[in-house]
C-alpha cells in the first residue's frame, strides 16, 4: 500500500488531490477577499507549495512546504474541514510540526460545506500548543496516520464569509 494513497484506488486519490487543491486555493481566495474588505488592501502572494493544479506528483516531487507566502502574513498552509465541526478537528502530526519549525501559520477553515464557513489562523505559538496538550490518535480520516486531536473550542473561529 502506498503511504500516500491510504487505501485509495490511484484514480480515486488523483480525483482527490484535484478537488482537495482546487478547494484549498478557492478557501485561500475567499480569505484574502476578507482581509481586503476589512483593510482596504489584498495583501500581494506567491505559490510555495507544490502541485497548484493538483495534478498528482510523483513521490520525489512532494514537498510540505506551505501554500502560500502572503505579504504581512509570512508563510501560509490551508487546511480544510467540509462539515462543521463541534467538538475536534484533526492535523497530521509531521505536518504541525514541519510548518511549527518553519514558523508559518496554518489558516484552519471548516464548515466549507456549509452557508457559514468559519475559520482560524494556527500561527506557530498555537502550533506549538496543539504539539504541547493535544493528544495525538491514528485518525480515520488521514488513513490512519498520526493526527493531532484538537478541541475546536480552544481556538476563535471567524466567519469567513
Amino acid at each position: 500500500m502506498n503511504y500516500r494513497h491510504d487505501d485509495r484506488s490511484p484514480e480515486q486519490f488523483a480525483k482527490d488531490i484535484k478537488a482537495h487543491t482546487m478547494e484549498e486555493r478557492a478557501l485561500f481566495l475567499l480569505w484574502l477577499d476578507l482581509i481586503e474588505r476589512e483593510t482596504g488592501k489584498r495583501p500581494n502572494y506567491k505559490d510555495t507549495g507544490c502541485g497548484k493544479t493538483g495534478d498528482v506528483l510523483d513521490d520525489k516531487d512532494v514537498s510540505t512546504e506551505p501554500d502560500f507566502e502572503v505579504d504581512g502574513y509570512g508563510l501560509v498552509e490551508i487546511k480544510f474541514s467540509k462539515p462543521f465541526l463541534n467538538k475536534f478537528f484533526h492535523l497530521k502530526t509531521s505536518q504541525v510540526k514541519q510548518y511549527q519549525k518553519k514558523g508559518a501559520t496554518i489558516l484552519m477553515v471548516h464548515g466549507t460545506e456549509t452557508k457559514h464557513p468559519m475559520f482560524t489562523m494556527l500561527k506557530p505559538e498555537a502550533l506549538n500548543k496543539i504539539i504541547k496538550d493535544c493528544k495525538t490518535v491514528n485518525w480515520q480520516g488521514f488513513g490512519f496516520k498520526p493526527a493531532y486531536r484538537i478541541p475546536v473550542g480552544k481556538f476563535v473561529w471567524r466567519p469567513l464569509k
